[in-house]
This record gives structure tokens, C-alpha cells and sequence, in this order.
């Protein structure tokens, strides 16, 4: 469903998440969201305090040995982040005071989370006679009301306040994985911060262990759900999975996060985000090989400088030793410009029936297609162009030159022409050399190499989105298979 311009500027109701799935375009173009900011349904921000009670793993597969651990960057500021002192129970007299507000001339920011984690270390502890679930109950609830008088969420606890007892590292011993409000910050529909420990149980006290920290810059997480801890590569050792949803002014974006827990330190196992805005994710075997892997669909932003945009598929596996990205698959969209793209796709993938299928449909489409105001008449020709192009690869391919005639006369003829549109003379140029020399892939690299020559005139809209796919010079001639990408159209 494409949007009108007034709905395109919709406004984002404070207690709502509301989006544009496809807005109308606008002269500014903001900037896109960071990746840092970035899977069952997602749920939203206001979901449960306590999250899903993932089934404990039964017996632990034979290990494979992990590698040997190096420190990073975001490793050696986590360890910073936590108390120096061993772990005691505070003394007798210790009163719980609420943690005062950052003190930009006497206060650190590692230093301030530091004291802050001593303080929750001392709330698991003040009381050693209660059993180790009772003692996170009271620390999370002193925690919550301390937090700020302007807070809102559902429920006695918010999202970002819970903790869950599990193996994590598979050794038949159980640490705690507890969530807690952020230092001075409060909770909302849209915004819910976390710091995520974890603590071993030692001697009857809680003994801080690791801060999970998405990086050297952002030390919180936003609503952080343990969605389970099992073996989910087959490497022998326990994975953590951890959902985090962020949002921003237009968009909330959701972010799995893959890591283990050795007993010493926390490693990552993802080697790109996975993440997605408005997403629908499942967590699965989608490949059949016996491996969990991560299916998102969604991708698209609620921000008219995101530009055109459509949803996209997007499959997480293991490979290598790390979580990837394997696959990116837009959904089919009639728009002119989609149908283009999936053409190229579709050539690359010596696919002609459904190259010619899609490339015809831009092609043959009668006057000028009408969108919300993304198609100028300059984009509408430049797009019919490649169309044009795309359509005479595939008859090259199938050695009908007639056919190459006749859709580069019908593009010629077309009531429309942009200035300085090189598509229509990259057509003749194709058409020269295919008479020339019978060759598909020499006609189409012909293409390829007189766009280039041109390529100032070459993209096909006056400005795009942050969220608009697009195409590069390298693909212009899609059968070759170029590894270099060009310059994006």
C-alpha cells in the first residue's frame, strides 16, 4: 500500500509507534538511523517486565574448543565497568540511597556506571538470609523506584528489570542474567534502557561478572529480552539470545544479539547486525542443516527521508564461526522502478523468462506511471531506458535480433525523452554491437561501458532515500558477473 504525501508526514504519537510504511518524498533527506541503535513476533516496547522462560537445555553436547580469547576494545571497557573489590555484603548499617545524577565535573561516565553496579552488587547482598530469587526481586524493586517519577510502562516492574537463573556456560553451575533500569534513567513506550550483568552466585553472594555491551560508544541495551540459552550452532557450548528493541523519532528497530559466556568473559558471535526496523522475525532451522538460523522480514523505515522502500527477507546462518548475513530478498512489488531491479536480479541469475516478464511490464506500460511522487517524468524515462536495455539482453540471449529492433524503436518513439538521458543511445550502442558481432555478453558489456562513460546522467532519481535500494554501475550488464561494485545509479 503506497501512502499519499499528507500521510507520509504523519505525525509519531507519544505512547504509539506509529510508521510510513511508504512516504512520500520530501527535499530534506535525513540521515540514516546508526547501526548500533539495530527474531517469533517481535514484540513491541511495552511488553511484559518478565520475560519467556526458555526451556533449559537437557544434556550439554560434547564441546568444541572455543578460541582463545583476546581482548577487544569493548571487552577491556567492560571489564573497567566492573567493581575492582571483591564482593561483600555490605555492612549492617548500609542504607539503600537512590544514586546521584551524573556530575559532568566531578564524575566519569565509567566511573559513574561502575559505582552504580557496586550499588546493585550491594542491594543483591544487603540480605543473605533470603534465597537468591527473593533477593533479586527486592533489589529490582528498589531499583524500579528509583527510577524517574515520569516513567511509563505497564505492569509492577518495566520491561528493562528482570533476572533469570541459567547455565550459561554449560559447566552445571547457574549464573544470573539480570536486567536493570539504566543509572537516572526512566522508561517509555519507546525508550527503555538497560544495563544486562551477570552475576555468579559465590559463597552465598552475588559477584558481579560481565556487562553485555553492545559497544565502545553505547553501554545500554533498549527493552532487553532473553529469548533462550542453548546450543543453537552445534559447537558444544551454550549461545545466549538476546532480543533488543530501539526506537528512534520515525522507526524502532530490532536487534538479536548471539554471544557466549565462557566463565570469563562474553564473546559475540555475530559478524554482521542482525537487525531489522519493523521487523517480524523467526528463530529456525530455515536451511535444513541441523543449525538455528535468524529470518527477519520488515526493513522498512517510518521516515520520509528513508525514501522509496520496500520490505525485505533477511536470513542470519552460521558460517565461519559467526553469525552472517546469507541472504536478502526483496519482496515482489509492482512499482516501475522494483520491477527494473528485479529484472537485473533475475538476469544475473540467467533467469530470462522472468527478466523479460518484469523488464516488458516497465516497458509496455501505457503513458506514465503515477506513484506518490517519486516518479518525475526524468526518472520515469531513465527507468522505461534500462528497462528497454534489460529487455533487449534477454532477446540477445536468445538470439532474436528482431526482437532487439523492435523494443529499442519503441522506446524511441516514446512521447517522453529526458535531457541527457544516455539510456536511449546505450540501447543503440547495444544494438550495434550485437549486429556486429552475434554476441550477448559483448552487447550487453557494450551497454555497461557507454553508461559508464555517462554516468554523471545515469541515476535514475534526483535524490534518493536512505532506505531506497539501488543499483550500481557493475550491474548494468548483469551477465558478466562483475566482483567490483561501480558507482551507485
Amino acid at each position: 500500500m503506497r501512502l499519499t504525501l499528507q500521510q507520509g508526514l504523519c505525525l509519531i504519537l507519544i505512547v504509539g509507534m506509529v510508521g510510513c510504511a511508504r512516504p512520500s518524498p520530501q527535499p530534506a533527506i535525513e540521515t540514516a538511523p546508526p547501526a548500533t541503535a539495530p527474531v517469533v513476533m517481535a514484540l513491541s516496547p511495552t511488553s511484559t517486565a518478565v520475560p519467556p522462560t526458555a526451556l533449559p537445555p537437557t544434556v550439554a553436547p560434547s564441546a568444541t574448543p572455543l578460541p582463545t580469547p583476546t581482548d577487544t576494545p569493548r571487552q577491556a571497557l567492560a571489564t573497567e565497568l566492573l567493581p575492582s573489590e571483591p564482593a561483600t555484603a555490605p555492612p549492617a548499617d548500609w542504607t539503600p540511597t537512590r544514586p546521584a545524577p551524573f556530575d559532568v565535573d566531578e564524575d566519569t561516565q565509567a566511573a559513574w556506571v561502575r559505582e552504580y553496579i557496586q550499588i546493585i552488587t550491594n542491594l543483591l547482598n544487603v540480605n543473605t538470609t533470603l534465597d537468591a530469587q527473593a533477593r533479586t526481586d527486592a533489589a529490582l524493586a528498589q531499583l524500579t523506584a528509583w527510577m524517574p517519577a515520569d516513567s511509563f510502562y505497564e505492569g509492577p516492574r518495566p520491561p528493562n528489570a528482570w533476572a533469570v537463573s541459567r547455565d550459561l556456560n554449560g559447566d552445571g553451575e547457574s549464573e544470573w542474567l539480570i536486567s536493570v533500569p539504566a543509572r537516572d534513567q526512566g522508561c517509555w513506550v519507546t525508550y527503555c534502557p538497560a544495563y544486562l550483568l551477570i552475576f555468579e552466585e559465590r559463597d552465598n553472594l552475588f559477584v558481579p561478572a560481565a556487562i553485555l555491551i553492545p559497544n565502545e560508544i553505547v553501554w545500554d541495551l533498549s527493552t532487553p529480552r532473553l529469548l533462550m540459552v542453548d546450543d543453537i550452532n552445534a559447537d558444544g557450548h551454550f549461545e545466549v539470545v538476546i532480543e533488543q528493541v530501539t526506537c528512534g523519532a520515525h522507526t524502532c528497530t530490532t536487534e538479536i544479539i548471539i554471544g557466549q559466556w565462557d566463565g570469563q568473559r562474553w564473546r559475540s558471535l555475530t559478524a554482521d547486525p542482525v537487525m531489522q526496523a519493523y521487523t517480524d522475525y523467526t528463530i529456525t532451522d530455515y536451511d535444513g542443516d541441523g543449525l538455528v538460523d535468524i529470518v527477519m522480514h520488515g526493513g522498512t523505515y517510518g521516515s520520509v527521508g528513508a525514501g522509496l522502500q520496500r520490505p525485505h527477507t533477511q536470513v542470519f546462518a552460521w558460517r565461519d564461526g559467526a553469525y552472517r548475513l546469507i541472504e536478502d530478498t526483496p519482496d515482489p512489488d509492482d512499482h516501475p522502478y522494483y520491477q527494473m531491479l528485479d529484472a537485473n536480479t533475475a538476469l544475473a541469475n540467467e533467469d530470462w523468462d522472468t527478466a523479460l516478464s518484469l523488464a516488458l511490464a516497465v516497458v509496455n506500460y501505457p503513458g506514465m506511471y503515477e506513484d506518490d511522487g517519486w516518479l518525475t517524468p526524468d526518472a520515469w524515462a531513465r527507468i522505461v531506458g534500462y528497462a528497454t536495455l534489460e529487455a533487449m539482453f534477454v532477446y540477445a540471449q536468445q538470439g532474436d535480433v528482431e526482437a532487439m529492433r523492435q523494443v529499442h524503436a519503441s522506446l524511441l518513439v516514446r512521447a517522453y525523452s529526458a535531457p541527457n538521458d544516455p539510456y536511449p543511445d546505450a540501447a543503440w550502442h547495444t544494438l550495434e554491437v550485437y549486429e556486429a558481432t552475434s554476441d550477448p555478453l559483448a552487447a550487453c558489456t557494450a551497454a555497461e561501458e557507454f553508461i559508464a562513460a555517462h554516468v554523471e546522467n545515469a541515476p535514475f532519481f534526483e535524490w534518493y532515500g536512505y532506505g531506497t535500494e539501488r543499483l550500481t554501475l557493475d550491474r548494468i550488464c548483469p551477465l558478466d558477473h562483475a566482483a567490483e561494485e561501480g558507482p551507485q545509479l
